[in-house]
């Protein structure tokens, strides 16, 4: 299996324990990574990337303490293709305990 599909589908499954958040942008966002990343459907992530750091700019996005932030800040883990990076760097699991999640935990793979 593809390693940046396997940890895409780890995100994928937190987002969905998680909650996306109530703005249209981020439940659309989710679909579509979704769909990109276990139907294996065409989708533009450079699109979905700006659309998303456009939201997070603007909505003091460097303050991960606020919950949909993070989540936001999730789902642009989700709009690069290769996340090897993120995985290597523990950046998504960061985020995962700026939301109260134990470290224990972020970090446990499934």
């Amino acid at each position: 299996m593809n390693e940046n599909y396997k940890y895409a589908t780890h995100i994928i499954s937190w987002l969905e324990r998680l909650g996306i958040p109530e703005i249209p942008l981020a439940k659309n966002a989710f679909l579509k990574v979704k769909e990109y990343w276990v139907e294996h459907k065409d989708l533009d992530l450079e699109q979905v990337r700006d659309d998303l750091w456009s939201w997070v700019d603007c909505n003091d996005g460097y303050n991960i303490s606020v919950p949909e932030v993070a989540k936001m800040r999730i789902l642009l883990c989700l709009a690069y293709e290769d996340n090897r990076e993120l995985e290597n760097v523990g950046y998504f699991e960061e985020l995962l305990i700026s939301l109260g999640i134990s470290q224990q935990e972020a970090y446990k793979r499934a």
